[in-house]
């Protein structure tokens, strides 16, 4: 059924923003909505390929949206006590991570993994 060239087709998106088709003389799934008219299965399959361009699931793309932004807020809190901040301010986020990253290759961890503060005045290697 949905390899007939001749049938006609919808477009179908669902509240995770993922896409499929769906033969137009059936009633909708639950949770799916159809985008445009009926249209040959080719037509609908390029419309998807246009639109579909990142295939993660939009809660999986939010939570990682999210989580960018808490570990670039985070690393500017930290940043801002030991960066000027009109430097920090005009950093972009990869220049974040590669700071933070610079950062913690100097840090000098226990067994417990808990931070080692060095005294003060003493070299490190």
């Amino acid at each position: 059924m949905f390899d007939d060239e001749n049938a006609q087709y919808l477009v179908v998106v669902n509240g995770e923003e993922q896409y499929s088709i769906w033969p137009a003389v059936r009633d909708l799934p639950g949770g799916w909505t159809a985008v445009g008219d009926p249209r040959p299965r080719k037509e609908c399959l390029d419309h998807i390929e246009s639109v579909w361009t990142d295939m993660r699931p939009k809660s999986v793309r939010e939570a990682l949206d999210n989580a960018g932004s808490l570990i670039t807020q985070g690393s500017r809190m930290v940043l801002s006590q030991l960066v000027d901040a009109d430097e920090l301010k005009a950093m972009s986020p990869e220049e974040l991570r590669n700071m933070l990253a610079s950062l913690d290759d100097e840090l000098v961890y226990g067994e417990d993994g808990e931070v080692i503060e060095p005294s003060p005045g003493a070299e490190t290697a």
